[in-house]
């Protein structure tokens, strides 16, 4: 995992707490993608779908700042 995921914070989506109130912002890497859902992993190497149609178009590889398993930003390649 590239050191880009760790400079935009230590949030991993294993992560416990509240999806409503925490304000955390949690950075992924695409793995791969099937219509409107990516797979992507977070610095400590946890695995979910994330949805992306808010950011569309996303390749594999991209960084995406993600909040309540919805893709919110792009932030890097």
């Amino acid at each position: 995992m590239n050191d880009e995921l760790t400079l935009l914070g230590n949030c991993t989506l294993d992560h416990d707490g509240c999806v409503v109130c925490s304000d955390a912002g949690i950075p992924v890497r695409v793995i791969s993608i099937k219509g409107d859902d990516a797979l992507c992993e977070d610095a400590a190497g946890n695995q979910t779908e994330i949805a992306v149609e808010l950011v569309a178009p996303v390749r594999t590889g991209e960084v995406l700042l993600t909040h309540g398993g919805v893709a919110i930003g792009k932030v890097g390649t």
